[in-house]
């Protein structure tokens, strides 16, 4: 039988479960152009949410820019992969990310080319021993220059945002509040999960961010929600699952997006493949 459940990977449309108060919510500060910090253990689908929350937004009146710091090491690589969301969500072709990438961010060299799909990616001369100084307050000024245009209101999404902590300096958290607090006209959204390090970042009046944006606790799916949504997908894939099963399935998940794949024996039982 096809595994009717997608999981360890970010997930949308008919593969995501509930969250509808939250999917407004997000919505809602798109359109207020608010600062939001969303945090939460994981795995509790942050990244999946708000990448699906914002998908709801109409495309003509929105540019959504997804920065990925968990690979960032430093201000270059946060120059670079700040800079590369940007221009990669500024159009669909190679002319198009290749425009806006030398528009907004020129004096780093861009050039693109087309991933395995056909899709543009853009990449900048940058190298790890380059000074990111000059560039920094370039690239997180782009949004703002971009909302200002009056074409389309501008989301960016920042996810483990927790790893500017481990830069060798705060140079990055220091322009981010000096700047960003300035962008009336641009929402942005921080996504982290390491609760030590938000906690540090975002509560200690000590570093820059502190109250540099609201607070959004994201908790566990109800099993309300869940067990709906898990005896509707075994449906669809032709198998037919007890309803007490079905609740302990929600039970031992935990609300949690992603867990140990679920196996229903022919029983009815079920168990992980961790115990298999």
């Amino acid at each position: 039988m096809r595994n009717p459940f997608q999981y360890g990977s970010v997930v949308g449309g008919s593969a995501f479960c509930n969250r509808t108060q939250e999917i407004r919510d997000l919505v809602r500060a798109a359109e207020n152009a608010d600062k939001l910090f969303i945090y939460s253990e994981r795995p509790m689908g942050k990244t999946s949410l708000v990448l699906h929350a914002l998908g709801t937004l109409p495309k003509h009146a929105y540019t959504t820019a997804y920065v990925d710091l968990g690979p960032s090491d430093g201000p270059v690589s946060f120059v670079t992969a700040t800079a590369k969301a940007i221009a990669e969500s500024m159009g669909s072709t190679a002319e198009q990310v290749l425009k806006a990438a030398k528009e907004f961010f020129g004096q780093l060299t861009p050039s693109v080319t087309l991933d395995e799909q056909g899709k543009p990616k853009v990449t900048f001369g940058l190298t790890r021993t380059s000074s990111a100084s000059p560039q920094l307050e370039q690239v997180l000024g782009a949004p703002a220059e971009i909302a200002s245009r009056g074409k389309k209101r501008v989301v960016v999404i920042f996810d483990e945002i927790q790893r500017i902590l481990e830069y060798e300096s705060d140079a990055v958290e220091r322009q981010l509040r000096s700047i960003i607090q300035r962008h009336e006209a641009v929402s942005y959204l921080f996504l982290g999960s390491r609760k030590h390090l938000i906690q540090k970042m975002f509560l200690d009046r000590s570093r820059p961010l502190y109250r540099s944006a609201g607070h959004y606790p994201l908790g566990p799916i109800g099993a309300r929600h869940w067990v709906p949504f898990i005896s509707k997908k075994f449906r669809e894939s032709g198998k037919a699952i007890p309803d007490d099963v079905t609740a302990a399935v929600g039970e031992h998940t935990g609300g949690h997006l992603s867990t140990p794949n679920i196996c229903v024996t022919r029983s009815g039982s079920f168990v992980s493949q961790e115990r298999r």
